[in-house]
């Protein structure tokens, strides 16, 4: 059995006549989901005695040509759309000898790009099973086997993937394999077991062509002295916490490593050369969640917390945490928990290599009054402002910041405020440690299929994503306020992204910049 595994090419969006894309390409960012997928199906087929050969191809490093593949209107402007990285003609070799062409997608305004390759997959190998995974096809399945795919693998993979490989190799049915149901010819295939984190293997990084090439950690230039190669990792999947806008609940209850799992992991890295760990995982804090008495629901799960920076301190790595921290969990006690910030923010500068936490994104998402009322794990200006300023004692002078606009009463008043407190806390920053670089990246409130936001609000979308799924991005607006209309939002998106980032958004992100309002008085 040949099992091809393929990352398509990366999406990119600009307005018609702009060079700058609207959202960050980022092509080098260390990918997991691929990885960590072959590695526990290799280990699922060895166990019930399958060959087959896996490879992992990652178009997105191959340095084409971007190809333009369609183009939508937004507002007065029209948007672009572009696939960066190889063309699919490239791969076509690799295609036809692939028995399974496993494509992987998390991302709706990837979905276009995915399914493109997805049909030129097909056509170029017609007997090969066309298999997608990731979140947005478990949350459109249908969709995509409406689009170029065979199969859906719904959720986690690796057992379900595993069984649709060895499904193949014997010559079974599907369906008297794993748990499936048809549409239109199509299989969506659902029903994994929780996967016990402890017993998942290591990234197959041994599969990954020139890992060494991921040195992008998608929030912008590191410190120089943070050595590559790179990779993502997560002790943990799910979160305890159940935001509306996020598709994390999808993924099921909150599971995490053992220490002693995420060291096996550790050595490894160590092993393959990884120097730098990009802390990617919903909710590594989840491990401090209390229930409404004040109890702990893991005894143990601070120590274990503390225990894993031990760890990555000893094995030598420097971090960031790539996807945000509920920050807020510092404050559980009372005060901030300068101990379990010691542990997770430590670093050490004074050799030629950063050892250590050298930045943090944090989720502020919601800047207006009360924030709890909004998402009950923020915590309220001032509160916030304490526990970043404890991080400084750290050295952590790397920090980014999500804010979110277009919530449902957003007006240009609540955005200023928006904008006041940002300012504000930037300030409150510099001034306490002048080295500090705050970023902040401003997104739009979107409707990621699969979340409790799309489920309630889906009728609002101003556009139909079956059709133009690029515009479910938090770099876009794919809906009205109250107040401004989705293409208004983009324009403050920008206005504060320019106020509070100024030069280091070409530094971070490189992307469009200028206010929307001017294009539309010149055009």
């Amino acid at each position: 059995m040949k099992v091809h595994l393929y990352y398509a090419p990366y999406p990119g969006q600009r307005f018609a006549g702009e060079e700058e894309t609207i959202s960050p390409v980022r092509v080098f960012n260390p990918k997991s989901a691929l990885a960590t997928l072959a590695a526990g199906t290799r280990a699922h087929l060895a166990e019930w005695g399958v060959e087959a050969e896996i490879r992992i191809i990652d178009t997105q490093v191959d340095d084409d040509e971007p190809v333009h593949y369609k183009s939508f209107a937004y507002g007065p402007r029209t948007i672009e759309c572009l696939r960066f990285g190889g063309a699919f003609e490239r791969y076509d070799a690799s295609l036809r000898e692939a028995d399974i062409i496993g494509i992987s997608n998390n991302f709706t305004n990837s979905a276009g790009a995915v399914t493109d390759f997805a049909k030129h997959a097909k056509a170029v190998n017609p007997r090969a099973l066309v298999v997608a995974g990731g979140m947005d096809a478990t949350a459109r399945s249908e969709w995509y086997l409406d689009n170029g795919f065979d199969v859906v693998v719904q959720l986690e993979g690796e057992f379900l993937f595993a069984k649709v490989i060895e499904a193949v190799a014997n010559g079974t049915p599907l369906k008297d394999a794993v748990f499936c149901r048809e549409h239109r010819g199509g299989r969506i295939v659902f029903g994994s077991p929780a996967i016990n984190l402890n017993e998942l293997p290591p990234m197959a990084l041994d599969l990954v062509e020139g890992y060494e090439r991921y040195n992008d950690t998608g929030e912008g230039t590191p410190p120089p002295t943070v050595a590559a190669p790179f990779t993502c990792f997560e002790s943990s999947r799910g979160c305890h916490r159940t935001c509306s806008f996020c598709a994390t609940p999808m993924r099921g209850k909150y599971r995490y490593m053992s220490p002693e799992a995420v060291e096996r992991h550790f050595a490894y890295f160590r092993g393959m050369g990884i120097r730098n760990i990009l802390f990617q995982e919903d909710n590594i804090l989840s491990r401090l969640q209390r229930s409404g008495r004040g109890t702990m629901y893991y005894e143990s799960g601070r120590d274990e917390v503390i225990r894993i920076f031990q760890l990555a301190r000893e094995y030598g790595f420097s971090w960031e945490f790539a996807n945000g921290l509920e920050f807020g969990k510092f404050l559980d006690m009372g005060k901030p928990d300068l101990e379990l910030m010691e542990y997770m923010f430590w670093s050490d500068r004074s050799g030629d290599t950063w050892r250590g936490c050298y930045r943090v994104q944090i989720p502020l998402e919601f800047l207006g009054e009360d924030p709890t009322s909004k998402f009950n794990k923020l915590r309220g200006f001032e509160e916030e402002l304490e526990i970043l300023e404890a991080m400084l004692n750290y050295g952590v002078d790397y920090q980014t910041f999500n804010v979110l606009i277009g919530h449902d009463g957003d007006d240009r008043a609540a955005i200023d405020t928006y904008l006041r407190r940002s300012l504000q806390l930037k300030e409150a920053l510099l001034d306490r440690a002048p080295q500090v670089v705050p970023y902040f990246n401003i997104f739009n409130r979107t409707l990621l299929p699969g979340t409790a936001d799309f489920r309630k609000k889906h009728e609002r979308l101003e556009f139909d994503i079956d059709r133009d799924p690029e515009v479910i991005s938090v770099y876009l607006s794919p809906m009205n306020t109250e107040h401004l209309s989705y293409y208004e939002l983009l324009d403050e998106r920008l206005r504060l992204m320019r106020e509070l980032n100024g030069d280091l958004i070409d530094q971070y992100d490189g992307i469009h910049r200028a206010p929307l309002t001017e294009a539309d008085s010149t055009s």
